[in-house]
């Protein structure tokens, strides 16, 4: 195998290299290294030249519709904000109609506009968690809560261990 591939490789370069001596019926060599370096002279400016008007074209693009958005946003809407009973801060487009709300003012230059992400997900209400209202009212201390939390965990291992069964048939293990 090993003289077999010595053998590809030499039979390989004596038909590149006769490219340079073997003529075409113009006189002229297949190959030569005048014209290769030419060609690739030519395909490295096209290349450039490609490259650095579509950067430039972008950069442009992202420009203006970055501008466009940053003159919409603090031209057309106004921005409150307010801090609720527990101290947290709300920022809004209005006002918020049961505390006093500041105005902010916003300089267009701190403005950064990224992309949008998929807010999908924000239109989803949340599930209360059972748990989360149970585990407040749960004492220790009292016998009922306490056998509460076994026949849920005795529940809660029925579960995994019938969804091991599953997984484990369908893996065909």
């Amino acid at each position: 195998m090993k003289y077999f591939a010595y053998l590809a490789i030499s039979i390989m370069t004596i038909a590149l290299i006769s490219l340079f001596y073997l003529k075409k019926p113009d006189g002229k060599t297949w190959l030569s290294v005048s014209s290769m370096s030419d060609k690739s002279h030519h395909i490295k400016e096209k290349i450039a030249t490609l490259t650095g008007n579509t950067f430039d074209n972008a950069v442009h693009n992202v420009k203006q519709a970055s501008e466009k958005i940053v003159s919409s946003t603090a031209s057309n809407s106004k921005i409150f904000k307010w801090q609720d009973d527990t101290g947290q801060w709300h920022f809004s487009d209005t006002p918020n109609p049961h505390a006093k709300s500041i105005e902010v003012k916003l300089n267009p230059k701190d403005i950064t506009v990224i992309a949008a992400e998929d807010t999908s997900i924000l239109n989803n209400t949340p599930k209360v968690s059972s748990m989360s209202a149970a585990s407040e009212t749960i004492s220790i201390l009292d016998p009922d809560s306490v056998q509460k939390l076994f026949e849920d965990t005795g529940s809660v291992q029925d579960k995994l261990e019938k969804r091991n069964k599953e997984i484990n048939s369908l893996s065909g293990l």
